[in-house]
């Protein structure tokens, strides 16, 4: 087994993209990749960067993954010199027709992550503390990326609703020591995200629309800001391990400085990620789930293979080339030294890179999208953004009413033009249906 074996997945589809391009990252996934990670590596690769934000803090230390125990005692993560705690402090309900204080319990799995990383983003991409939700919860929603939207007990809307909720109830302490005992780098103490938030449903029932970011929270987030990808978050929203190894990579990576690479305990790494399942058992889990952000973050160099975590010097996650040093384009000196290996690997690169601007020009698949390969990311949208609606009968009425339908155009542009039909058939019928 080569070292290049032993490499995450995500690494692996960017070196195959990197000297054959799609159609070689589709041949390597066959043998060796799963569907869900390729899909997440071609969608991100696919698209340009979206910024989005998070807290320093926040990326360094997780909210829980699962329910605890006991919903109404405070987070509390301690690593070095950080420390953050989250209160989850009682708010003024009405219950059987009485006026009651009662704590909503402390926000854990993957749903308050996706909200708060969208809310910080908003504030810093506005620059404004006034963040706009949606005109209604299946609006915001979709902002955030779920495209299959329901209102049942255990459905996703309520779900989002409650995890919103406890959220934003919450008083957080943010604190960073600096390296002289009385040097306090920053503090920020029983601050709410959002000091005026009453629910997500205001006095009339209605979806609150607007939320409006406490003012020292918010300028304490500014100055702390860390870039994410908003592609890359949609890809693992379900998933809050990935999610929080995601952003603690993004937030790491970068600031390490260390040609060598940085090592952390797998202990320090469970307690970044809030993670209380036994060391065996966290390790697996971190190993399994590196495959997935590997594949949405492929310039992201660590090492999870050994005793010990490796972090090693890496762009943030905006950087939209496959630039990582691992990946074999930085440092690979001047050509008249790389060697014939070397030159023939560039050359190749260069050659995929030709192909692509030159992509054949197609026609939209003429028959089923359920059969064939050239078939499958047509197929694979359909689902996706056009559930619950069958993918043929989108098919053969994007066929009938797209006036433009026998003008040949790349693979790509037509995934695009697609992929805009789908979204808005899906909403047309949606809404027929309301």
């Amino acid at each position: 087994m080569t070292q290049d074996d032993m490499k995450p997945v995500g690494h692996q589809y960017a070196l195959a993209m990197i000297s054959g391009g799609e159609d070689q990252v589709r041949s390597f996934a066959a043998e060796a990749g799963t569907q869900l990670t390729l899909d997440a590596f071609l969608r991100v690769q696919g698209e340009e960067p979206v910024p989005a934000f998070l807290h320093s803090a926040l990326c360094a230390m997780s909210l829980p993954t699962k329910r605890p125990k006991d919903e109404t005692l405070p987070i509390i993560r301690e690593d070095g010199r950080y420390a953050l705690a989250i209160n989850p402090r009682p708010v003024l309900q009405e219950i059987d027709g009485k006026k009651v204080m009662r704590s909503l319990g402390v926000p854990f799995g993957s749903y308050p992550r996706v909200a708060l990383i969208y809310i910080l983003s908003q504030a810093v991409k506005q620059q404004s503390r006034d963040v706009f939700l949606g005109r209604n919860f299946t609006d915001w929603m979709r902002r955030l990326g779920y495209q299959t939207i329901s209102y049942g007990p255990r459905g996703t809307a309520n779900l989002m609703k409650e995890q919103v909720d406890r959220l934003l109830a919450c008083e957080w302490q943010i604190r960073w020591d600096g390296a002289e005992t009385d040097q306090n780098a920053f503090a920020v103490r029983d601050v709410k995200i959002s000091n005026e938030y009453a629910g997500s449903l205001d006095k009339d029932g209605a979806f609150a629309r607007e939320i409006r970011m406490s003012d020292v929270f918010y300028n304490h987030l500014v100055e702390h800001a860390v870039p994410l990808n908003e592609i890359a978050i949609r890809e693992l929203k379900g998933t809050p391990t990935a999610l929080d190894l995601y952003t603690y990579l993004a937030y790491r990576l970068p600031r390490v400085t260390a040609g060598g690479g940085q090592s952390i305990s797998w202990d320090q790494l469970a307690r970044h990620l809030g993670n209380a399942a036994d060391g065996k058992r966290f390790r697996q889990t971190v190993r399994e789930t590196m495959q997935l952000v590997s594949s949405v973050y492929p310039n992201a160099n660590v090492d999870v293979s050994g005793r010990k975590v490796v972090l090693f010097p890496s762009p943030a996650p905006l950087e939209k080339k496959l630039v990582g040093s691992h990946l074999r384009l930085v440092g690979v000196g001047p050509r008249r030294n790389a060697g014939s290996g070397g030159a023939r690997k560039l050359a190749g690169a260069e050659r995929s890179q030709d192909r692509q601007v030159t992509a054949e020009l197609l026609n939209f698949p003429e028959s089923s999208l359920r059969f064939g390969k050239r078939e499958e990311p047509f197929l694979r949208i359909g689902r996706e953004k056009g559930s619950p609606w069958d993918v043929d009968m989108m098919a053969g009425e994007f066929r009938r009413g797209f006036a433009d339908i026998g003008r040949k155009r790349t693979e790509k542009e037509w995934l695009r033009v697609w992929e805009a039909f789908v979204v808005g058939f899906a909403k047309r019928r949606m809404k027929s249906q309301n």
